[in-house]
């Protein structure tokens, strides 16, 4: 017959086991106990009912009595999840074999039996299998509990002690070696048939627990990294290092368990051996609770309840009160339920007692009366009234000195509950006191009952009690002024990304690496701490000096394992309906009832009831009344969970069933969110059909300038292209999917990055494959433009006459607008300016020509043709001299960009308004557009705009105020720009960064600075401010003082002079020949330096009102 605690847990209740055993409650017995002995016994009203039906059932035989093994569970599908497996095994049982009787041997075996069966009960296990000498045991399953790691390891220290303490008639001695392992297993398919049959485990985890075992030295629990990793904090360890195991080509790290450790506090243990994260955005609710302390030193008992979900920081703040407090006179008294410790009457205050008093494991009855004597004799409270029931509440022998009265056990409680309650005012007459009392959710009747009363009193005492409690919690007093509760809510972004940055030890993570942790924990502290972790120990990321980058593509972030008991056990507290949670979970994060309704195939009025269920477990949140009710999980993670319950299979059928409804029930979501269906048809396996919805999601994202998100459409479609058959067909839709890809990565991260120019190369080794595709020309545009990007200008300039004259054989407009607009570019930055103005002014005209399809399939380039045209005239048209032509051109580029909405042309446009506008001294105006670039630029990714804009508005801070120390946001964005392998361009920041620093007398900066710009323009053939360097540095030298400066300054500035009129730059022209008449000037040469600035000021018929027409006419002023 099975013993009182395998029955207990078949039924679902083993955490009464204990209390079963100490009122001598077996088999025998139960079957005569009634409603009122189990309340005696403290069970539940719920659980009562459910007890008494088993009991009936036991008593008419219709309940066999099962051994306490997973068939008595009544889940019977397979599902996955993460369990801690223990395996035990006695020590020596061949010899005792051998050497007992084999009904003697029956008998012991059957004590080792019954002990641990009632140890793995009360510790909330499961025995799957008994196996002679060994037994196989589960910890979170059927049912998830937060720390199943910690009750396992428990479970494994108390079989040492009760197996090494069981007496049997044979005088036999008994030892067991246990192991204990934790990881993802497949749990519930049946095996075997009638007695045998068993839900089996698959996975590693089982056998790693096995062999664990082999190696444990008799009398020790041996655990595995995982565990260990889970209930550090909680125990003591011995570190055994790697240790070869059978089975395993690697050693695997083992650890032994040599003790619990001793911490109270949950949350102290788990932080015990690690560094605590700072406490990040709850400065109002220390101070609330600092003002409530100075209240109580007065005289002005207060209470406060902090209530909040699991990981949110109630147990944190708790935790930074006390040590803020640490440097004032106070006492402190700790108080912690436990989830199973529920029906324990006052167990809280027991544990705290036995805390303060220090006891040992090896104390006696009498040393330990001794010592919890000398602990309550620090209060003022009489002695003989706090001793006794206190000794008595502890099991302990009380001295003759005291008189204990005989006492019914109402009167007994009475007294007990008085005596605590007078240990508190007496600690309180002697010093201002400090009470936590952590997880109420959790704590007995007797001890909310004792809580209440001393509610009622606090207000008169020098105490403040500090509650935290969970949002399921419903306080039981009545409404008083001194009790103030506090719903914590969830860490904003910014707080949420601060505490990242804490765990990272200040090194920034890539941001979509920081920005999927902080979607996923939903600001739960405990979450990002733990997520953030987790990402960090993957080794998908690798250190570089302040930060992290990225090894590969980032995948979805599995769920931390110290996370997944906690969120499974959530679920588990829903068993009848967490299905309908998964089905929901397979859906996504937010989920319509139309939808599950059709998926899930159970009647209206079930189904509601058990999203009610949820609803009202927390689980999940309601918008509207059913049927358009929207459901949505609460937390991201807690969706993983239920997702990751299910098989793979299971899984694929739910998907495939859901884009089945989607295109049939919901034509509109499919139009509306191709890549909604796409995601599911790709999990279940439908790659044919999943990439042409992927192809269709990219396209509409990009409409959208949704650039990330298409690409992350896009990419998606290609890897599901990887599961088709090779060929023709294949080849054409991955085409297509990276022409869809090119333009956004244009627009996030420039032709000349890494991504980009893969993407080019597999575009064109497709078309050679594919024979001559329309895309083809766009392609060899694309690499043009990475060239160009590059600096490789004189090959650039190949390519492009290439690329024009096929465009125009074969009349592809689009093409021929990009080749135009390309080539354009090219003459420009390599100071071919009126070759590059008769190509722009083609352009112009070619586009105002052209059909909007025309416009719009020009924009694969990464921007607007017509936005791009005129902003190269812009600049152009400035250098040549017509100053306010330029900008009227430059405000027609702005004004296409933002009648077309594009974001990518607007930043575009921005930039080279900024430039613009710097170049002809309006600082100000240049100012605004660089902000206007930056803040396009952070809203949709664009990589290149952003270093150029930071760079720009840095440049315009500092020459407006020199005290601005913008440099280093200049650095920066110059940095972030080259260090992307982008060229082009950088000679504008150049000649506008130079100014600002001889304003800032930074010399050799800027003489260094002209000499990279001469560099780049013999090396790349990037001539555009070509006379603006030679200039420059021959202002550096004479502001510098330097020896020898006025003839090398002449030299330079000559040199400058033929540049500029070679390339017919008039606008550089100007600025030269005022800095050559102003030598002259002081020279002496007055004729001379007339006779060199006269003729070109002469020459400029608009922008008189520029900065640099308006020094010019100054100094010939002067000179005349």
């Amino acid at each position: 017959m099975a013993s009182i605690a395998e029955w207990l847990v078949s039924i679902g209740l083993g955490e009464y086991a204990q209390r079963f055993a100490e009122n001598a409650i077996d088999l025998p017995v139960v079957r005569d106990l009634t409603e009122q002995d189990l309340k005696d016994l403290g069970v539940l009203l719920g659980h009562r009912r459910k007890m008494l039906r088993a009991i009936a059932e036991l008593n008419t035989g219709s309940h066999s009595t099962p051994q306490a093994t997973v068939n008595s569970v009544s889940r019977d599908s397979a599902e996955r999840r993460q369990l801690t497996v223990m395996f035990c095994d006695l020590v020596g049982s061949s010899a005792l074999s051998a050497r007992l009787d084999p009904e003697d041997l029956r008998t012991v075996i059957g004590a080792y039996h019954t002990c641990i069966a009632e140890v793995i009960a009360r510790s909330e296990g499961v025995i799957a299998r008994y196996m002679g000498d060994g037994v196989l045991a589960y910890f979170g399953y059927p049912q998830a509990h937060e720390d199943d790691a910690e009750l396992a390891t428990r479970a494994g220290l108390a079989l040492v002690d009760a197996v090494a303490n069981l007496h049997t008639d044979t005088g036999a001695a008994l030892q067991v070696r246990i192991g204990i392992a934790t990881g993802m297993v497949v749990v519930g398919d049946l095996t075997g048939e009638g007695a045998a049959r068993e839900q089996a485990v698959i996975g590693e985890t089982p056998n790693l627990a096995a062999r664990l075992q082999t190696f444990a030295k008799p009398g020790t629990v041996l655990i595995s990294e995982s565990t260990h990793r889970l209930t550090d904090g909680h125990f003591e360890y011995r570190n055994l290092g790697p240790v070869a195991l059978k089975g395993w080509a690697e050693p695997i790290p083992a650890w032994q368990v040599i003790g619990a450790s001793g911490v109270e506090s949950r949350f102290e243990a788990q932080h015990n051996k690690t560094r605590l994260t700072p406490l990040i955005g709850r400065e109002e609710e220390i101070e609330l609770l600092l003002r409530r302390w100075r209240h109580c030193t007065q005289g002005e008992g207060c209470v406060v309840v902090l209530t909040g979900e699991p990981g949110i920081g109630k147990s944190h703040i708790a935790l930074a009160l006390q040590e803020r407090l640490q440097a004032e006179p106070h006492i402190a008294v700790r108080h912690f339920c436990s989830a199973h410790h529920t029906n324990s009457a006052l167990f809280p205050f027991i544990r705290q007692l036995e805390r303060a008093a220090r006891f040992e494991r090896s104390d006696s009855p009498a040393e330990k009366f001794a010592k919890l004597e000398a602990v309550l004799t620090q209060s003022d409270a009489d002695p003989n009234q706090v001793v006794p029931p206190l000794a008595g509440l502890l099991s302990l022998p009380i001295s003759d000195r005291y008189r204990v009265p005989e006492l019914n056990p109402q009167k007994r409680k009475d007294m007990t509950l008085a005596a605590l309650l007078a240990q508190l005012t007496g600690l309180a007459a002697r010093q201002p006191v400090f009470v936590l009392f952590e997880d109420i959710h959790w704590a007995d009747p007797t001890s909310l009952e004792l809580l209440t009363v001393t509610l009622e009193r606090l207000s008169r005492l020098r105490v403040l009690l500090l509650i935290t409690a969970r949002p399921e919690f419903t306080q039981p007093w009545p409404g008083h002024a001194h009790v103030t509760t506090v719903s914590l809510t969830r860490l904003s972004r910014r707080n949420g990304a601060a505490l990242i940055e804490r765990v990272t030890a200040g090194k920034t993570l890539p941001v979509e690496v920081r920005d999927q942790i902080l979607a996923r924990t939903d600001g739960v502290p405990l979450f990002v701490e733990e997520l953030t972790k987790t990402v960090l120990e993957t080794g998908l990321l690798q250190e570089r000096d302040d930060q992290y980058v990225l090894n590969r593509p980032l995948p979805s972030m599995a769920i931390p394992t110290t996370l997944h008991a906690s969120l499974m056990a959530r679920l588990d507290r829903l068993a009848p309906v967490r299905e309908v949670a998964q089905i929901g979970a397979v859906v996504g994060r937010e989920f319509s009832y139309e939808l599950l309704s059709t998926v899930a195939g159970l009647p209206g009025e079930k189904l509601e009831e058990a999203l009610a269920q949820l609803v009202r477990s927390e689980l999940i949140f309601c918008r509207g009344e059913v049927p358009q009710a929207i459901y949505s999980f609460k937390h991201a993670l807690v969706r993983d969970a239920a997702y990751s319950g299910l098989l793979k299979s299971r899984r694929a059928t739910l998907h495939a069933t859901i884009a089945d409804a989607f295109e049939q029930r919901f034509p509109e979501i499919a139009e509306a969110q191709p890549e909604t269906i796409a995601h599911h048809l790709t999990e279940a396996g439908l790659f044919e059909k999943a990439q042409g919805y992927w192809l269709q999601a990219s396209k509409k994202a990009a409409m959208r300038s949704a650039n990330l998100e298409a690409i992350a459409h896009a990419q998606r479609g290609i890897e599901a292209l990887g599961n088709l058959a090779d060929g023709e067909r294949k080849d054409r839709r991955e085409l297509d999917f990276q022409f869809a890809l090119g333009p956004c990565l244009i627009a996030t991260q420039g032709p000349a990055s890494n991504k980009s120019m893969a993407t080019f190369a597999r575009a064109r080794e497709l078309c050679e494959r594919l024979g001559d595709p329309p895309e083809q020309l766009q392609v060899m545009f694309w690499l043009t433009t990475a060239s160009v990007i590059r600096g490789e200008l004189p090959l650039a300039q190949e390519t492009i006459a290439s690329l024009l004259h096929l465009a125009e054989a074969r009349g592809d407009r689009p093409a021929l607008l990009n080749a135009m607009r390309g080539q354009a570019m090219i003459r420009l930055f390599m100071g071919r300016l009126t070759a590059a103005r008769e190509v722009i002014e083609r352009a112009v005209e070619a586009f105002d020509a052209s059909s909007e399809e025309d416009r719009l399939a020009a924009h694969a380039a990464g921007q607007d043709a017509g936005v791009a045209n005129l902003a190269l005239m812009s600049w152009t048209l400035w250098l040549l001299g017509d100053a306010d032509t330029a900008i009227t051109r430059m405000a027609a580029a702005i004004q296409r960009a933002d009648a077309i909405s594009h974001p990518h042309s607007q930043a575009y446009a921005c930039y080279y308004a900024s430039v613009l506008h710097a170049l002809r001294g309006e600082l100000s105006t240049a100012q605004g557009y660089a902000e206007r670039c930056l803040t396009l630029s952070e809203e949709h990714g664009f990589r290149q705009w952003h270093g150029l804009a930071q760079a720009i508005r840095g440049i315009c801070a500092t020459m407006l105020d020199p005290s601005s120390h913008a440099l280093e946001e200049i650095r920066g964005g110059l940095n972030e720009y080259r260090g992307a392998g982008y060229q082009l361009g950088i000679t504008a920041q150049y000649v506008l960064l130079c100014p600002a620093l001889l304003l800032e007398h930074k010399y050799e900066a800027a003489l260094e600075l002209i000499e990279q710009g001469l560099a780049i323009t013999s090396r790349n053939s990037e001539r555009i401010f070509e006379a603006e360097l030679y200039r420059l540095k021959a202002r550096a030298l004479l502001v510098r003082c330097a020896p020898d400066a006025r003839t090398e300054a002449q030299s330079l500035l000559d040199q400058a002079l033929t540049t500029a009129r070679s390339q017919h730059a008039k606008a550089l022209e100007l600025r030269v020949a005022t800095d050559l008449a102003a030598l002259w000037s002081n020279q002496g040469r007055r004729e001379e330096a007339i006779d060199i600035l006269e003729p070109i000021y002469a020459w400029f018929t608009e922008g008189r009102d520029t900065q640099d027409l308006k020094q010019a006419k100054a100094l010939l002023e002067q000179l005349r």
